[in-house]
């Protein structure tokens, strides 16, 4: 009987042309998820076009050239005749930036004359020009310090790794990162509507009615579901982006697929607390899009968490999104214990449990609240024709 009531509720629940539920429950997280995994698909910045105006033929320009033309970030793709010639390749868009080479660059240099090298970049494409001048101020400032020593005819070539990132791209990091960002405001935005719902459409008493009277089996068939269902979701989007991070082991699979349940527990048992909280879909709504949608930016993954204020270190720190990307850093990584990523994740059990038991506590209060309310008003209808009469 109770597997009953059980099936009946999620049936009406969840499959009861319920389009904006599916909607923020799969197709938005999803759908989301994997346009941005393609999004940050493209590898790290390398082999930025820029072009040289040669203005001087000294040792010293060509060894600026040679170290320029061994970075791996940059590409000398032209050297130019004067400076019109490379104005116009940037104008054109064949050059991110050029640089000129003075005349008497040597000879200033010698006398100890700090000799300026102007450096040109394009006023658009503001992240790549970064990448390109600083590389150019790296490569111009060794060579500068190197000028007195013995050198080699040709410089060291160099190349560029990234630890846990097979294919050198920003899918491994950020583009996951921001994948479980979404997952966590969709937890918390799905537990405010599935909540919130009978409350709104005052069906307390028919929910009710399709859980045998039972509270717990409402809540149980409530929440079971779309927490499955996001968790899965998440997990496809981690086996479609598989072949772009390091190989896992069982047990880190493992360890990252519980933080990710745990995580999505607590965050939908968070937007339940909003809605027994304050009884109201709108007012939970805009909760957990205030307390959800920056998580990312103070959960560490962008900026360490060690150096933020202490009371924003509070708030990362309940933010189960901090907690789910440290193991998840830990794991791909390839942390040689389990241990520092076990003590995390009972942090995200702890977590899960506080909000469920928190959730379902206000939420069969809100429910005995709502189904008297219900009960008192279908009354009142039914005697209102009686006295009228």
């Amino acid at each position: 009987m109770l597997l009953q009531g059980f099936l009946k509720t999620v049936r009406k629940i969840y499959f009861s042309h319920n389009l904006v539920l599916w909607l923020i429950l799969l197709v938005l997280p999803v759908g989301v998820s994997v346009f941005m995994l393609g999004l940050f698909s493209s590898q790290i910045v390398q082999h930025v076009p820029i072009g040289i105006v040669r203005q001087d033929d000294s040792y010293l320009a060509d060894r600026l050239e040679s170290k320029l033309r061994s970075s791996p970030v940059l590409n000398v793709k032209m050297i130019c005749h004067d400076m019109g010639e490379c104005e116009h390749a940037v104008i054109r868009g064949e050059l991110q930036g050029f640089l000129v080479l003075p005349n008497d660059l040597e000879r200033r240099a010698l006398r100890f004359e700090s000799p300026v090298i102007p450096v040109y970049s394009s006023g658009q494409n503001y992240l790549t020009n970064m990448f390109a001048t600083k590389e150019i101020r790296a490569v111009l400032s060794a060579a500068g310090s190197e000028m007195f020593t013995a050198q080699m005819d040709d410089p060291v070539k160099t190349e560029i790794h990234s630890v846990g990132n097979v294919e050198g791209n920003y899918q491994g990091f950020l583009g996951l990162g921001l994948v479980t960002a979404l997952f966590h405001l969709a937890a918390m935005i799905v537990g405010v509507y599935v909540a919130s719902f009978p409350l709104r459409d005052h069906r307390v008493r028919e929910m009710l009615g399709y859980a045998r009277g039972s509270r717990f089996t409402l809540w149980f068939a409530s929440v079971v579901p779309m927490n499955v269902i996001l968790w899965l979701g998440m997990i496809g989007c981690y086996a479609y982006s598989h072949r772009l991070l390091a190989p896992m082991t069982l047990n880190e699979f493992v360890m990252t697929a519980a933080a990710q349940l745990f995580m999505i527990l607590a965050c939908s048992g968070a937007g339940i607390v909003f809605v027994g909280v304050t009884g109201l879909m709108r007012i939970a709504t805009g909760a957990a899009g205030v307390i959800g949608s920056p998580a990312f930016a103070f959960a560490g993954q962008t900026f360490p968490v060690m150096a933020m204020p202490f009371a924003v270190r509070g708030f990362a720190f309940i933010l189960p999104l901090t907690h789910a990307l440290k193991i998840q850093s830990m794991m791909l990584l390839g942390d040689l214990s389990m241990g520092p990523a076990w003590e995390v994740l009972k942090i995200l059990i702890e977590m899960a449990l506080f909000w469920n038991i928190l959730g379902a506590f206000l939420m069969s209060m809100r429910w005995k609240q709502f189904a008297r309310r219900e009960a008192e008003y279908e009354e009142k209808m039914r005697t209102a024709p009686e006295a009228s009469a």
